[in-house]
């Protein structure tokens, strides 16, 4: 499969000063010359993201926040209610000063409110890797500072799927942490049911980097194999052109949307197949 999905790392060449570095976007070489930040991708990733090649202009950018800032209303008055909040400025000060600012309001709300009172919603991921995760970071340290904090449950990423996926199927982490691998799918799949779709720019970020994106050669394969593709969504581009997927559209304005065909009425598929036969997904009775 490898010439399908991916082939094996060729080496890395460091000899031209270019260093390996990885991201959610994806695992790339970089390097400082005359002429600024340069970055190539990984050789062995037979579909590289091209969100790494914003790498060099995003180190100076103007859209980027270059120290911290603090809403002068705020920095004036101190908290509470203020009317100029949503329309205020924000005025830039030293690391010392925001730490020293932030310690003495987190200090003063664990005081008087307790840890109830502070949401953890912290929902970026920074770097890449389980360390340098955003939320995990926020987490620990109110636990530590604050005795505690009020968190959210599920994710965006997911939406309604891990709360309907259990009273449907399975559980959320089955299906996407347990699920069977491109490899399978380009080699043994007859049909493949895509609930919102596989959209290309889904897989073109991981919370540990990903060194291939092997996902558009996988359809392909699959599809050139006989495989059909079924596409239950708003946006008939959730699924690639390699796939050559039906097109289910979708009534607007809700994740749980009520799929029709182009031309018919609503329909269903309750099972899946391979080579090897009918796989049920183990609808509960009365769903079919």
């Amino acid at each position: 499969m490898n010439e399908i999905i991916g082939y094996p790392d060729p080496g890395l060449d460091l000899s031209d000063g270019f260093k390996p570095h990885t991201s959610h976007w994806g695992v790339f070489s970089a390097r400082h010359s005359e002429a600024g930040l340069e970055v190539r991708p990984y050789a062995g990733d037979p579909d590289p993201n091209g969100i790494i090649g914003n790498f060099p202009g995003a180190l100076r950018h103007q859209a980027r926040i270059a120290q911290p800032a603090i809403r002068r209303g705020w920095l004036e008055r101190g908290p509470g209610p203020d009317d100029r909040r949503g329309r205020d400025e924000f005025v830039s000060v030293s690391w010392e000063k925001a730490l020293d600012l932030l310690a003495g309001e987190l200090s003063r709300i664990r005081d008087t409110r307790g840890p109830g009172a502070v949401f953890g919603g912290s929902y970026g991921w920074s770097s890449a890797g389980r360390f340098h995760h955003a939320q995990s970071q926020v987490h620990r340290f109110l636990n530590i500072a604050m005795g505690g904090y009020v968190r959210s449950v599920n994710t965006y990423s997911s939406g309604a799927s891990s709360v309907l996926l259990p009273q449907i199927l399975t559980g959320y982490e089955d299906i996407t942490k347990r699920n069977v691998t491109w490899e399978q799918i380009a080699a043994e799949s007859e049909i493949v049911l895509a609930f919102g779709g596989m959209a290309l720019k889904n897989s073109m970020v991981a919370g540990g980097s990903i060194s291939k994106h092997v996902e558009r050669g996988a359809m392909a394969a699959a599809r050139r194999r006989g495989c059909e593709f079924i596409l239950v969504s708003p946006l008939r581009d959730d699924l690639p052109a390699e796939a050559g997927a039906e097109w289910m559209t979708l009534v607007p304005g809700t994740d749980t949307g009520n799929p029709r065909t182009p031309s018919g009425p609503p329909r269903s598929v309750v099972s899946t197949r391979t080579r090897s036969g009918n796989s049920p997904v183990g609808l509960p009775d009365g769903a079919r």
